[in-house]
């Protein structure tokens, strides 16, 4: 495990995100998280490497969706084509309520670090982070060649742990394939699913989901 200072550029993402113009079993989860913890309030959502902005659809009325990606396929006020690479996550100077990183960092090498500190800055003091990250312990692990950032969940928790509140860290879905679930893996049953299961979680969990708020005392590291 470890990580690699490749980037895939442009090119690659517009193509590839094309792939996951369908709202997936993990967008459909985090849309009903972030729904449920916004309530009725008005709230502001960046969503981190957002793709086609699937997630849009999926939430509610009063939370106000924006979005950055390498590639974006059909430009919009509330999107931005960033490298997040290259440049700052930040979208002209806004704080959100949410920040949404979902199978991202998993991309962001040596960068992990320091982008977990730019989504800090970009979150309002009350702001809540929901990423997600791959279990690279399943037991028919797949490791992408395009992963250049493969650390344990582990790891990813103490990484995490420097610079926010960790509030939740569960499975996002089980799978006996290393995949999100589909029609013939209990998926209505997963969707409110938030908890580890005992041993099983360890070796079917695709992805961890975790749900971090700031640190009250930036001097001070999180737990859960």
């Amino acid at each position: 495990m470890g990580t690699k200072s490749e980037f895939r550029d442009r090119d690659y993402w517009i193509v590839e995100n094309s792939l996951y113009i369908e709202p997936s079993f993990r967008l459909q989860k985090i849309a009903n998280l972030v729904n449920r913890h916004a309530g009725d309030r008005e709230s502001t959502l960046l969503d981190v490497g957002c793709g086609p902005a699937a997630l849009q659809p999926l939430l509610k009325s009063n939370v106000s969706y924006f979005g950055i990606d390498i590639a974006i396929h059909r430009p919009a006020a509330n999107l931005r084509e960033i490298d997040a690479s290259r440049a700052p996550i930040a979208f002209e100077g806004r704080r959100f309520d949410f920040v949404t990183a979902l199978g991202f960092f998993e991309y962001m090498g040596p960068q992990q670090d320091q982008k977990l500190l730019e989504i800090r800055a970009a979150l309002k003091p009350t702001g809540e982070l929901l990423m997600t990250y791959i279990n690279f312990s399943h037991y028919r692990k797949a490791v992408w060649p395009n992963y250049n950032n493969v650390r344990s969940i582990a790891q990813m928790r103490a990484s995490l742990a420097e610079v926010f509140q960790i509030e939740q860290c569960f499975p996002a879905s089980h799978h006996w394939r290393q995949k999100q679930p589909g029609k013939n893996a209990l998926s209505g049953l997963q969707m409110h699913l938030n908890r580890n299961i005992p041993v099983l979680s360890r070796f079917l969990a695709v992805e961890y989901l975790f749900v971090c708020s700031q640190q009250q005392d930036p001097n001070r590291s999180g737990g859960s």
